[in-house]
C-alpha cells in the first residue's frame, strides 16, 4: 500500500509539474500575443492621429480660404504674402488669381490728397537729434526726431553694381543717422539695391522716370519742408519739390488718415519719415527680417502711432 501511495503521489506529482510547465508556456504564448497586439495598437493609434491631424489641416484650409469665418485674418495673409517678393505662393497655391486681385483692390489705399506744406515752418540750428526705441505687441522700432529738417538729405548711393549699406553710407557721409528712401528692382533677388525704381529727382534733375507719368511722390524742398502728392516731373518742380523717391502709401496728410482698413499693407518690417507743422523731422524703423528678429507692423499702426 505504501509502494502504490508513494507511486500515486510521484504520478501526481508530475501532473502537477506538467500542467505547471503547460501554464508556462501558454502564459509565455499570452504575452507575446498580447506585445504583438499592443504594437499592433499602438500603430493603428498613432496612424489615427496622424489622419485625423491631416483631415483637421485640410479643413481649416478650407474654412480659412474658401469660408468668410476668418475673412479679416484671410485680408491680412492674402496682403502679407502678396507684398513680397519670393512667398507669393503662400496666398497662390489656395486662391485664385481673381480672389486675390479682389482682396487686394480692397485693401489699396488711394492718396488722392496732396500735402500743404505752406505752414511748416523750418527751425535751423534748434535742438538735439535723438532717438528712442518703441515696442508694442508683435514688433520693436526705433524713432529719430530731427528738429532742425535742413539736416535731412536724400542721397544717392549707388556704386557700381551696387547700393551702398546703411552702414556705409552714416560712415561715408558722417552722419548720425539713416534710413531707406525709394524702392529698387532686385530682378535676381540678390538685394544689390543698385537699379532705381519709378520717378527719382536729385537736385531738380530727372535721374529716373519718365517727365510725362505722374505718381505719388515724396519730396523735400529746399529747406526740408516734406511735400507729398501725385506729381508728373514738371509739376512737382512747380510744388517745389528739389530731391524725391516713389514710394508708398502715404500714412498722413495734412493731419487726415490715409489708411482706412487695418490690414492695408499687411505685417512687414517697415521705414516711414513725417514732419510735424513745426518742421521736426520724424524717422520711424521697425526691425525685421534678420536671424533670430521676426518683427514686423501695419502702416496702419504706424500712423496710429505718428
Amino acid at each position: 500500500m505504501k509502494l502504490i501511495t508513494l507511486i500515486k503521489k510521484k504520478i501526481q506529482k508530475e501532473k502537477i509539474l506538467e500542467e505547471v510547465s503547460k501554464e508556462e508556456i501558454t502564459d509565455k504564448k499570452t504575452k507575446k500575443t498580447k506585445k504583438k497586439r499592443t504594437m499592433k495598437q499602438k500603430l493603428f493609434l498613432c496612424l489615427k492621429i496622424v489622419i485625423s491631424f491631416i483631415v483637421m489641416i485640410i479643413t481649416f484650409i478650407i474654412l480659412f480660404f474658401k469660408t468668410n469665418l476668418f475673412q479679416t485674418y484671410k485680408e491680412l495673409w492674402v496682403q502679407t504674402a502678396m507684398t513680397t517678393m519670393s512667398h507669393q505662393y503662400l496666398a497662390t497655391w489656395f486662391l485664385s488669381d481673381e480672389e486675390i486681385e479682389e482682396i487686394m483692390k480692397k485693401l489699396e489705399v488711394e492718396n488722392n490728397e496732396n500735402s500743404n506744406s505752406s505752414g511748416v515752418v523750418i527751425k535751423k540750428n534748434e535742438g538735439e537729434v535723438t532717438v528712442e526705441k518703441i515696442t508694442g505687441t508683435g514688433y520693436v522700432g526705433y524713432v529719430m526726431i530731427v528738429p532742425d529738417a535742413s539736416k535731412v538729405k536724400l542721397i544717392d548711393t549707388r556704386i557700381e553694381d551696387r547700393g551702398l549699406k546703411l552702414r556705409e553710407i552714416v560712415e561715408k557721409y558722417n552722419a548720425v543717422g539713416a534710413i531707406n528712401a525709394g524702392g529698387y528692382v532686385d530682378p535676381q533677388g540678390k538685394g544689390m539695391g543698385n537699379i532705381l525704381l519709378d520717378t527719382v529727382i536729385m537736385n531738380k534733375e530727372l535721374i529716373n522716370g519718365e517727365r510725362d507719368t505722374s505718381a505719388s511722390l515724396i519730396g523735400l524742398d529746399k529747406n526740408g519742408r516734406l511735400i507729398l502728392g501725385r506729381y508728373n516731373y514738371e509739376e512737382a518742380i512747380q510744388a517745389g519739390i528739389k530731391y524725391d523717391v516713389k514710394f508708398g502709401p502715404y500714412l498722413i496728410v495734412n493731419g487726415n488718415k490715409q489708411i482706412q482698413n487695418a490690414n492695408s499693407g499687411g505685417l512687414h518690417p517697415r521705414t516711414a519719415i513725417g514732419q510735424r507743422k513745426d518742421g521736426t523731422m520724424i524717422l520711424v524703423v521697425i526691425d525685421g527680417r534678420q536671424p533670430r528678429l521676426q518683427h514686423r507692423n501695419k502702416p496702419f499702426r504706424i500712423a496710429k502711432y505718428i
